[in-house]
């Protein structure tokens, strides 16, 4: 059973959330952690998925756990709540999360939402939905620490105490009268000073900031460089309007990553698992017809050599496995170049050397497998010419593979378009394309010898 793959506290809190024991399950329940409280959803039915997120409610613990839920079922759940209750979650998440939720909603809803908040409340969520969700502004949250820089240590100290002690505590801000960034003030040097020492005296100067329209994969790469756990965001002036976090910056890094694996697989990034069927089949079926207008173009191929396939069965046989490992190690080198420019360590300066290297290691993977190959054909079919033609081709659609797997990626890169976007199909075109004809093009004009001993 599921059940048994849960913790002991899961499975206690489970069992009585079944036996409808809400007084027990309240005092059980504040041992779980949000991910462990959205584990448990997956093992209850959707009207039972409801009651139990009212119950967290009840505790405090609603707005953490539908953090960790992914964005479908987070989003059908929450448009279940009345509104009333989505208040009071936006309320207890920070800033940056509250606005993720409310995107979950129609606008309409959204509105009547924050018109339950307070000015201020209402104030900040505006702010931060003026800016695009994939940029810095989208991504920063309000919640940081900000000092003047003015103020001793012991004072800040003191503030730290009396108003932070709740905060997540990454780093200390220093600013000036007019809220410009100036600074960063170490926790080292702020615990070890003097009472009466200037935090201006004990901060690094210049730290490093982004603007709020700075794409989100600039800023993951920002803080990967430097090792931050946060980066403020400053205007043109550097007055501080919020500050990017480590975790925000792992849901960024998370996201590239699926991007890029769904348009390898020719996948549309809104499609999750928990999509209707209605929307994975409308986000699927184009790039499924674009496929098979390629896979139309390979049949065409093969059919300009029917004459030689029926004079010579044995290539029906072998052409397909020309074809699939050129497709495979298109693929190889295609992951290979559209991680190094994801990561940034394949600059646009050097994609000759790229393009070299996996042309190269087509030539020698094709080699080896292509001499592999003319082996097993030989003592299949026991003829050389045969054999050297499967050769021949499987070299010189690896080249293809190589060659194709590392251009494209680039070119879409220099159109300023995702990389991974639709470049399987287009490699995995040339490779099918090509090893057919290449095979049946050699065998075709080597016809004359094929059932000669060479």
């Amino acid at each position: 059973m599921e059940s048994q793959k849960l913790k002991q506290t899961q499975r206690i809190v489970l069992r009585l959330f079944m036996r409808g024991s809400h007084e027990n399950i309240k005092r059980m329940i504040t041992k779980l952690r949000p991910a462990e409280s959205a584990e448990l959803l997956a093992h209850i039915r959707r009207a039972d998925q409801i009651r139990f997120l009212q119950l967290l409610f009840e505790v405090r613990m609603a707005a953490p756990t539908i953090r960790e839920l992914p964005d479908e079922l987070a989003k059908d759940l929450i448009n279940e709540f009345k509104d009333a209750m989505i208040a009071e979650i936006v309320r207890r998440l920070s800033p940056d999360d509250a606005v993720d939720l409310l995107g979950y909603l129609p606008e309409d809803r959204q509105e009547q939402i924050l018109v339950q908040l307070t000015e201020k409340e209402r104030w900040t969520l505006e702010r931060l939905r003026l800016y695009d969700e994939d940029t810095a502004g989208g991504r920063m949250t309000t919640e940081y620490i900000a000092f003047p820089q003015e103020i001793t240590s012991a004072e800040a100290l003191e503030e730290l105490r009396e108003k932070h002690d709740k905060s997540d505590l990454l780093y200390i801000y220093v600013v000036d009268e007019v809220n410009h960034l100036t600074g960063l003030l170490p926790w080292r040097n702020l615990v070890f000073a003097s009472g009466d020492e200037k935090i201006k005296d004990l901060m690094v100067y210049d730290p490093v900031s982004i603007q709020p329209d700075t794409p989100q994969e600039d800023v993951a790469k920002l803080v990967s460089d430097f090792d931050l756990l946060a980066v403020p965001v400053v205007d043109e002036e550097r007055k501080i309007l919020g500050v990017v976090t480590f975790d925000d910056i792992m849901e960024v890094m998370e996201e590239e990553a699926t991007e890029d694996m769904y348009h390898l697989a020719g996948l549309d990034t809104a499609e999750r698992v928990f999509s209707p069927v209605s929307r994975s089949v409308r986000l699927r079926i184009p790039w499924l017809l674009i496929n098979l207008l390629t896979a139309l173009l390979a049949a065409l191929t093969v059919a300009l050599f029917k004459e030689s396939i029926s004079k010579f069965v044995a290539l029906a046989v072998l052409m397909p496995i020309v074809a699939n490992l050129g497709g495979n190690a298109g693929s190889q080198s295609l992951t290979v170049v559209v991680r190094g420019l994801a990561l940034g360590e394949l600059e646009f300066a050097s994609r000759w050397k790229a393009i070299l290297k996996e042309v190269s290691v087509g030539f020698c993977t094709g080699s080896i497998n292509g001499l592999i190959m003319a082996l097993i054909a030989y003592i299949w079919y026991g003829n050389l010419w045969l054999s050297l033609i499967l050769f021949l081709a499987m070299i010189a659609n690896m080249l293809l593979a190589g060659l194709f797997g590392a251009v494209v990626p680039l070119i879409l890169k220099w159109a300023d378009k995702d990389p991974a976007l639709g470049s399987h199909i287009l490699v995995t075109t040339v490779t099918d394309v090509g090893g057919f004809f290449i095979f049946l093009g050699l065998a075709t004009v080597l016809m004359g010898y094929l059932n000669i001993p060479l």
